[in-house]
């Protein structure tokens, strides 16, 4: 008897005891597939990213349900960091307090760090993890694209950069489009000079806006297409090989065409956050860059081993012609550089195709340019925001064929069955 009063004490001592430890230390695990309850990547370094840590005011009634799921919502976020703080504002009871930070509607929350301030107003874990992204985002955010000598439009035709230009301002950059023709110098608070393939060389005033900025410290991405402009040699000392590269690696990735260079090797020091994928860069120039140029060659994008620069017509059956200066790969088709004596980054790609409207989903080029755009801005540490979570079941085509088989024969002849064997056992009965 003293032992089985003594087994149920204990027993519920520790009940008692885990139950206080459960209190202070919660434990949370994520079994989803997806891991949809998990704070993706781009919020983690977002958040260790803001400096002077997150304030969240969230302006809800005083209702226990809808507070308590915006809690299970900020959950994640509020454990991963202790920097992140939470507090409800009643806009009914407190409609002054309302007011005065600028709350327009039940349901919005407001996120604050330090001085900036990002406004959702249809909470969300995609909506927030944007805001979170933008509000880290440090430096000048304006990004401005040269126009008027046969560069990309930011329109949303084939070759054009919407699909590009809408993903980037989502993470807090805004594109404008300017014609250096009409300007005696970029605005000052350019953080970004992006040249997308002018297929126009360049005239003298253009050239010297260019070299201004950089030398004030400037960075620069240069998408090489067509036209030349004498600058790119002579200020950069980068030039391209002749041809365009084509890859036999392109037809591993189910690429109708050769001219391809396939891009797998990302450099740690200029795309940190990239893990894996492939960059597939159409009809890509190769690059050379002259040392002792003043600038420093920090990283390279390559190609791959079966790739080269081909000079001739890509109809029929192409091979390398070492006889004419066909080059054999890994071939560079990227260059990031940084002067010797400044501030001053660019880089170098020989495509502007790979970040059109209809090639920026192919493969890793979305995150590739994105990587690129974080580096030349100094916000590298930050990832690109994940995509939307895919909920719909993807059937391969042989469980497709056994569903409905199973479905359209195998159901019917069971139904079938049973009806007759419980008629059987009713005659009996």
């Amino acid at each position: 008897m003293l032992r089985r009063t003594l087994f149920f004490a204990l027993l519920l001592s520790g009940l008692i005891l885990a139950a206080k430890v459960g209190e202070r230390h919660s434990l949370q695990v994520d079994l989803s597939a997806r891991q949809v309850h998990t704070l993706s990547t781009a919020a983690q370094t977002a958040l260790e990213a803001l400096p002077d840590g997150l304030a969240i005011t969230a302006f809800v009634p005083d209702y226990a349900v809808q507070r308590a799921e915006l809690r299970q919502l900020l959950a994640p976020y509020i454990a991963y960091s202790p920097q992140v703080r939470l507090q409800f504002v009643d806009p009914v009871r407190q409609p002054e307090i309302a007011r005065a930070q600028g709350a327009s509607r039940h349901g919005e929350i407001h996120l604050y760090s330090g001085p900036r301030r990002e406004v959702i107003a249809m909470p969300g874990t995609q909506a927030i993890d944007r805001a979170l992204t933008r509000l880290a985002l440090h430096g000048e955010h304006w990004i401005v694209s040269l126009k008027g000598h046969g560069e990309s439009p930011i329109d949303a035709a084939p070759g054009g950069l919407g699909t590009f230009v809408g993903h980037i301002e989502e993470l807090g950059y805004r594109v404008i489009a300017l014609d250096p023709r009409q300007l005696d110098a970029l605005p000052e608070n350019t953080a970004l000079l992006l040249i997308a393939g002018p297929r126009e060389p360049y005239e003298a005033h253009t050239e010297e806006l260019i070299e201004k900025y950089i030398d004030a410290g400037g960075a620069l991405l240069w998408l090489l297409d067509g036209a030349q402009p004498g600058m790119l040699g002579t200020k950069f000392g980068v030039a391209p090989l002749p041809g365009i590269v084509v890859d036999a690696m392109a037809a591993q990735y189910r690429l109708d065409s050769p001219d391809y260079a396939i891009v797998s090797d990302f450099p740690a020091q200029l795309l940190p956050q990239m893990q894996a994928g492939v960059g597939m860069l159409h009809q890509a120039q190769a690059l050379t860059v002259t040392e002792g140029s003043g600038w420093q060659v920090l990283a390279r994008l390559h190609s791959s081993p079966r790739s080269w620069n081909e000079t001739g017509n890509l109809r029929g059956q192409i091979a390398r012609d070492p006889d004419i200066g066909e080059q054999a790969g890994p071939l560079t088709v990227g260059l990031a550089l940084q002067q010797d004596n400044g501030r001053a980054r660019a880089v170098f790609v020989g495509s502007r195709q790979f970040i059109g409207n209809g090639q920026i989903g192919q493969g890793a080029n979305q995150t590739l340019a994105t990587g690129l755009l974080r580096w030349l801005t100094d916000n590298q540490g930050l990832a690109d925001l994940p995509t939307a979570t895919d909920m719909d079941i993807d059937w391969s085509p042989q469980l497709a064929g056994l569903l409905a088989v199973g479905l359209m024969g195998l159901l019917p002849i069971l139904y079938l069955a049973t009806g007759i064997w419980l008629r059987h056992r009713r005659r009996r009965a």
